[in-house]
């Protein structure tokens, strides 16, 4: 196993050596098209930037548009809350900049959006327009009126603005961050068991998320070490506080939740189920967390002897799927509670319901195999975890509904599934880098020609576009590796899943053999007794 191990991590350093490799020359490919642009735009322009508006932002709550290109995809745009602040206060939003050659060309877009209505709408929309010389800047505005609210989208020609970028941003992100440097400081004296020296570094750090990490992490060695949970529960408490302060809300709240249920299971621990139960009740029920935190909270309940509010914390946990911790258990719970409430006919009908559940949990784990063996595992578990089209429901809470999404979520809770699947989406990044390339040097190419006299820029863009599609071959071996790497990772996640549900399947048909072995008891008792007799 030690030999399997060591292979397993020279393969990853191996295959990590090569990506930053080809990072480096995808990078410098890129770097020399742009050059090659800078000194053709001194001639002919070629670039064309397409924006986005709300005529009507009461109308239309936008979900998000696909883009194409005479037919060639160029975005997909997902548009967050902020996005939509910005949207509905009349801004408009970059959707695709890139290059095109004089002509008739076609956009055509896919609008996914809510109206005020209530109704889903999902339209098609095509405009020709035709490129002329120099660059040009296209905003396309979409309107809604009631009372069908049916998107009409139009398309104007606004003088060139330039294209947004994100040089600025790239630069402030390269600069160092002295809170992550102190955080590396904090976990090097926390993993060499310097627990107070690690305490130190985290109170001099800002109030934010990393401190909040910080001081999670802090209170797990706490937990740990520590028969009595009062300093890990301290160090709960002061991560809350340094989370709330936390400037992105939604990553706030996550991280929230996971320290009310890091809490509640400490105090629930110690028997301590009041306090238990103000950590848990805290956490929010569309939450990844919310499963665990109800069955907990079912536990708590049951600890005061308040069995039947207990069996409805553990009903609410099972509407979640079976790939979150805690909903397994929350079925097993369901009966033992109608056990203890002494309804043994009703325990073991929910024990049954459990097994079957339980079994059909495996056929579904079962097909998620099927499909990483077929597909791999990068498509059937993160490209399809949101299905074939996005659409505006699957981005509320209902998401967590959705099996496939489910284990998405559990899978990506390990560092190294995360590493892969990294590895893979930035392969795939590098790829998309190298296709608009090459796009843009086939304009490039064309245009040169069709002007004339610029033989020196001609062979360039030739001697690029060569290059590109060499790298574009060693990228597609990269990513073959590294796809077969997060396959053997994702099989293997699957069959522990399998494991689990097959121990669940055993614990269920336990519960129900115990419960006929005692209603066996109970018979024979009864008819041993003087009433059995009469």
């Amino acid at each position: 196993m030690l030999m399997i191990a060591a292979m397993a991590q020279a393969s990853a350093a191996a295959i990590d050596n090569a990506i930053s490799g080809l990072e480096a020359e995808v990078s410098r490919h890129a770097a020399s098209v742009h050059t090659l642009e800078k000194q053709l735009r001194k001639t002919i322009d070629t670039r064309v930037a397409v924006f986005l508006s709300l005529a009507n932002p009461e109308a239309l709550d936008l979900d998000s548009v696909e883009l194409f290109l005479n037919g060639r995809p160029v975005g997909n745009h997902l548009f967050t809350l902020s996005d939509r602040d910005s949207l509905e206060a009349g801004h408009s939003y970059p959707l695709f900049s890139g290059h095109m050659a004089d002509g008739n060309h076609q956009l055509t877009a896919v609008i996914n959006a809510r109206a005020v209505n209530k109704r889903f709408v999902r339209r098609e929309v095509v405009h020709p327009f035709r490129k002329v010389s120099g660059a040009m800047q296209l905003q396309m505005s979409i309107d809604a009126t009631g009372p069908d609210y049916e998107p009409r989208v139009s398309l104007d020609k606004q003088p060139w603005a330039g294209a947004a970028t994100s040089e600025a941003g790239n630069a402030a992100i390269a600069r160092p961050n002295r809170q992550k440097e102190l955080l590396q400081d904090a976990e090097q004296a926390r993993q060499q068991g310097r627990l107070d020296k690690a305490g130190q570094i985290l109170a001099g750090m800002k109030e934010g998320y990393l401190a909040a990490v910080g001081y999670m992490n802090l209170a797990a060695d706490f937990a740990e070490t520590d028969l009595d949970p009062s300093r890990a529960l301290v160090a709960l408490r002061v991560a809350m506080s340094m989370a709330a302060h936390d400037t992105e809300s939604a990553r706030s709240r996550d991280l929230l939740d996971q320290l009310h249920l890091r809490a509640g299971y400490l105090a629930l621990n110690n028997e301590e189920y009041d306090k238990a139960l103000g950590f848990l009740e805290k956490v929010s029920l569309d939450s990844y967390h919310a499963p665990r935190a109800l069955y907990l909270h079912g536990l708590a309940l049951s600890g005061k002897e308040n069995h039947r509010g207990a069996m409805q914390s553990w009903h609410r946990a099972k509407k979640f799927p079976l790939a979150f911790p805690g909903v397994a258990e929350a079925w097993i719970g369901m009966g033992r509670g109608y056990d203890i409430a002494g309804y043994p006919g009703q325990a073991g009908e929910s024990w049954l319901a459990a097994n079957v559940a339980f079994e059909g949990e495996r056929t579904t784990l079962s097909k998620l195999a099927d499909g990483i063996k077929s597909d791999g595992a990068y498509k059937t578990l993160v490209t399809d975890a949101r299905g074939p089209q996005t659409q505006w429901f699957l981005s509320d809470s209902r998401t967590l509904t959705q099996p496939r999404m489910a284990y998405l979520l559990r899978f990506l809770e390990k560092a190294d599934t995360q590493i892969g699947v990294r590895r893979v989406a930035g392969l795939d990044e590098m790829s998309a880098i190298l296709e608009e390339n090459r796009h843009n040097l086939e304009v490039f190419a064309q245009v040169i020609e069709h002007h004339g006299g610029m033989n020196d820029l001609l062979v360039a863009a030739r001697e690029l576009a060569a290059t590109g599609r060499a790298l574009g071959q060693q990228v597609l071996q990269a990513r073959q590796q590294a796809s077969g790497q997060l396959d053997e990772l994702a099989l293997a996640f699957v069959a522990n899943e399998d494991r689990r549900m097959e121990h669940a399947i055993d614990r269920t048909e336990q519960q129900v053999a115990h419960l006929y072995e005692y209603l066996a008891l109970e018979k024979l008792a009864y008819e041993a007794s003087g009433e059995g007799a009469q």
